[in-house]
């Protein structure tokens, strides 16, 4: 009896360790399933109009470059560097551009000097001895004249061959010629230059005159200015490297404004206006609202879409904003009725468009009406309401009553 009343006991024992196996079977089982976590979006109300989708700009963005080709000597900025207008930025060597200055100084001293000798004429000593060559021409001529005289008459009465007689005339021919050449030049001398040649000296020195103002304009080009007051976004030299001629050395952006450019659709465009007032919100500064206002409407549209460039013009100066930032426009004009929802929260499943929301991490299934894409956002009919949390990029394991973890 007390044997079989302890195998009871034991089998009791069996029956109760089985099942509380099986329950921590089931228990373990349990805990083993993973609760997808899902990324959310917050809907918010929009305001009624276009919402533009765009990317923002620097103002201003200037390439800097040299005018003159040389070695740089220095380089007076880095990148990040707040630059005033008319800063020294980069310095060339300058020795060249100093030796051409030199160059053309000499030049000019030399044509002025010339030109004052032509003005003045020929000084009384010049003249006396071009009036003396003169007598001298005068008095051989008259020698070469006596000369041929005395020969004729030989050859006349046969004492002289014609071949001496030739020679003595190619003789007073020579003498009358050398004669009428220093006449020449005593009058030419006497009356002085002529207006043309001292016209052609003046503009000689004019000439030369611009070529040192040359000269003098690359050598301040040796030293290079900023011509805006910005930042230095890029620097593409360094102090010994050799800087081409319109090469850029420095890129220089104006950020105290900012333009953000967008695309609006063809059937929005004529009601975006140049010189309206717009908002802007910046998704990156927590959805903070700017002030803007339309300065370009594009007369054509994008090479590769009907949509139209615009560009809204922000101020910055408290310097959050950055080039590169996805910005929204809302734009003057009536918009698409319906809530804007990322894109990335409409799955399509089975020829039908469904947003997943998200109530106490339980996920509800809603068939939705997309009425229209713009960019990263779509339009919803219907189905979402404001405060709603959709999931991002759902999956097609979500389904209505899934428990989720919502992130």
């Amino acid at each position: 009896m007390k044997n079989k009343h302890w195998k009871t006991i034991g089998a009791v024992l069996t029956a109760v360790s089985l099942i509380t196996a099986g329950c921590s079977e089931a228990s373990s089982g349990t805990t083993d399933e993973s609760v997808p976590v899902v990324k959310t979006w917050k809907v918010t109300s929009t305001q009624t109009g276009v919402i533009a989708s765009g990317k923002i700009t620097a103002a201003e963005e200037i390439q800097v470059v040299s005018k003159v080709s040389g070695k740089a000597a220095a380089v007076n900025a880095n990148e990040g560097s707040v630059v005033k207008q008319g800063d020294v930025l980069v310095t060339l060597e300058a020795s060249e551009y100093q030796q051409q200055i030199v160059q053309a100084q000499a030049a000019i001293a030399g044509a002025q000097a010339k030109l004052r000798d032509t003005k003045a004429g020929a000084r009384n000593e010049q003249l006396q001895q071009l009036a003396s060559t003169v007598e001298q021409a005068k008095a051989s001529l008259k020698v070469a004249e006596s000369t041929y005289n005395r020969m004729k008459a030989l050859f006349d009465s046969g004492a002289l061959s014609a071949a001496e007689l030739e020679k003595t005339t190619l003789d007073l021919e020579k003498a009358r010629t050398t004669l009428d050449q220093m006449q020449a030049q005593y009058d030419l001398a006497k009356a002085g230059p002529t207006s043309d040649t001292v016209a052609a000296l003046q503009a000689e020195v004019s000439r030369l005159n611009s070529s040192l103002e040359l000269a003098k304009t690359n050598y301040d080009n040796t030293i290079v200015r900023a011509p805006i007051t910005g930042i230095v976004a890029k620097r593409n030299v360094d102090p010994g490297e050799m800087a081409a001629a319109g090469s850029p050395l420095l890129v220089l952006v104006k950020m105290d404004e900012v333009k953000v450019e967008a695309s609006v659709p063809q059937e929005q465009i004529n009601n975006v206006k140049v010189g309206s007032t717009v908002d802007v919100k910046v998704s990156s500064l927590g959805g903070k609202v700017l002030k803007g206002n339309v300065e370009f409407v594009s007369p054509i549209s994008d090479a590769n879409s009907s949509s139209f460039p615009v560009k809204v013009r922000v101020p910055n100066q408290d310097g959050q904003l950055r080039a590169g930032m996805v910005a929204e426009v809302m734009l003057q004009g009536q918009a698409e009725q319906g809530t804007k929802v990322p894109s990335t929260a409409v799955l399509q499943k089975d020829g039908k468009q469904y947003i997943y929301t998200v109530d106490n991490d339980v996920v509800h299934q809603v068939e939705v009406t997309v009425s229209g894409t713009n960019g990263d956002w779509a339009t919803v009919a219907a189905g979402v309401n404001d405060n709603d949390q959709v999931v991002l990029n759902p999956t097609d394991k979500l389904a209505e009553g899934t428990k989720v973890i919502a992130n």
